[in-house]
Parts: structure tokens; sequence; C-alpha cells
């Protein structure tokens, strides 16, 4: 039998890179920061020679901007999708804003302006809520443990082995001591 030939790899072209960069951005919801590291990515693995890598690399910005204007690049979208499914995900909203801006690589600044509009999508149930008062952060945290099923809404129970582990899994998504302490004290028949 014959072995299957190796692939030789396509040679990089600005038309190439372009439609790489539109593929990517109409598949995904993008900022300009991630789609500027992914065809930096691409070039690093696709082009070996450092000069023709070079040349590539000065038209990944005009791209960017091009698509920006076309919208396919956004910036606020992609922040505002990332924030939302890091507060669906159990995250404290200082957490998910760190989070949202690391993941969609976008300033800080531009996370914080889609916070109460990604609140009202991604956590409904606290609608209403101060979302400045400390009685939110304890409402935020409930939720997250209503959401994954743990502390007081545990199928199984709570025992003290299980009680670290939920104490631990709201801290590393954010919460404070006062917050973590008061949500898995609730009765969940109250909720």
């Amino acid at each position: 039998m014959n072995a299957p030939k190796p692939r030789t790899p396509k040679t990089m072209s600005e038309k190439r890179l372009r439609n790489i960069a539109t593929w990517y951005s109409e598949r995904y919801l993008v900022s300009a920061g991630k789609l500027t590291d992914y065809l930096n990515k691409r070039l690093y693995r696709d082009v070996r020679d450092e000069h023709e890598r070079a040349r590539f690399t000065d038209l990944i910005s005009g791209i960017v901007s091009d698509l920006s204007v076309l919208g396919y690049v956004n910036d606020r979208e992609a922040a505002s999708a990332r924030l939302r499914a890091a507060l669906r995900s159990g995250y404290s909203k200082e957490a998910a804003v760190s989070l949202a801006a690391r993941s969609a690589m976008v300033e800080r600044k531009t996370v914080e302006t889609e916070l109460d509009s990604a609140l009202t999508q991604a956590l409904p149930e606290m609608t209403g809520v101060d979302t400045d008062s400390p009685e939110s952060f304890t409402e935020q945290a409930i939720i997250a443990l209503k959401r994954a099923r743990r502390g007081p809404f545990r199928l199984s129970g709570q025992d003290e082995k299980s009680r670290r582990r939920d104490t631990a899994w709201l801290q590393r998504r954010g919460f404070r001591m006062d917050a973590i302490r008061t949500s898995l004290e609730i009765d969940p028949l109250d909720e």
C-alpha cells in the first residue's frame, strides 16, 4: 500500500491572511485584540521565514481595522459576551469583569461599561437589586450556588467536606467571605 503524501503547507499571501481573518471573525464574536492575537499565532505557525512573517505582521492592523469598519470585529460585543458567560458561570461582578477583559483582550473600561446590561441579561433574578450594595454580593453568591447545585442546594445535603469545597469554589470566583458565609447558611426552602 502507498502511504499518503504529507500535505505541503499553503503559502501565505495577503489575500489568504484576509480570508483567515474574515473566517475567524464570522465564526466567533471577536475583539480587535483577540483577532490580532489569532492572526499573529497563525503567522507564527504558517510562515517560517522571519522577514516574510514581519511583512505580513505589518498588514494585520489594516485587516483588523477593515473588519471593524465592516462590523465583523466589535470590542464591546465581545466583552459583553464574555462578561455574560462569566456571570452565568457563577463569578462575582469584579472577577467576571477581570475575566472578560482578559479573555476578550479588551480594556477593563470597555467591559465595565457593559456590566449593567450584562447583569440584567445573565442574572435576571437580580433585577431590582442595588448591584453596589453588600446584599447584592450575597444574592449573587446564592444564585451561583443554586445554578451549580452547591451549598444548601446540593441534592445530597451538606457536610463539612462539601461545605469547605463550596467555600473554596466561591472564593475562586471572587466572592468575599461575608457573602460566602451568609449564602452557605441560608435555608434552600426559603429561596
